[in-house]
């Protein structure tokens, strides 16, 4: 019986280990989206949480929210990334610009961009999208980008390894409480 118990619990823990790493309970620290008119950009870095001084990938998409022209209709509105854009970047760290990508034009919704921060902590990203505001306006749009060097990926080895020894206790539990019963 015991032999039972301990073979559910190794084939469990063998299934559930490869999700481990891809199983994610909430968004991404690092990812934000913020609407402006009727333009929303969304960031992401790849990995999630960044470390000082090592390059990681910096995801930009822009959407367009075209709403219906009538009030019975209002509510539908439809989303689809825009088909040309200009876009620039001014990255804050401690309130002074440490960093910018240079205004260039993009041809489809999404883009991504390779950068290093080299201090660890939070960092503003202002991202200008020109010639969508009002009159053809720059609007600007406002991202935080959170830096560790104390985690980086021993995070996700230490909630893999709790939620592994939670397991293990519970198995243990069990057998045990079977064994007393057993003698009983």
């Amino acid at each position: 019986m015991i032999n039972l118990h301990l073979s559910f619990f190794l084939a469990i823990g063998l299934l559930l280990f490869p999700a481990i790493n891809y199983a994610s309970a909430h968004e991404n620290l690092n990812s934000g989206d913020e609407t402006l008119g009727n333009y929303e950009v969304q960031i992401a870095t790849d990995p999630e949480i960044p470390s000082a001084n090592q390059p990681f990938k910096l995801t930009f998409r822009v959407l367009n929210h075209q709403s219906s022209s009538n009030i019975l209709n209002s509510l539908n509105t439809q989303v689809s990334e825009v088909d040309h854009f200009r876009m620039g970047v001014r990255i804050y760290y401690n309130d002074n610009l440490v960093g910018t990508v240079p205004v260039q034009s993009f041809d489809g919704g999404e883009w991504s961009t390779s950068y290093v921060f080299h201090e660890s902590g939070n960092h503003i990203v202002n991202v200008d999208l020109y010639d969508v505001g009002p009159n053809g306006k720059t609007l600007t749009y406002t991202f935080n980008v959170s830096v560790l060097n104390i985690f980086g990926p021993m995070f996700q080895y230490i909630i893999s390894a709790g939620g592994i020894g939670c397991f293990v206790i519970l198995g243990w539990i069990l057998v045990t409480r079977k064994k007393v019963k057993s003698k009983h």
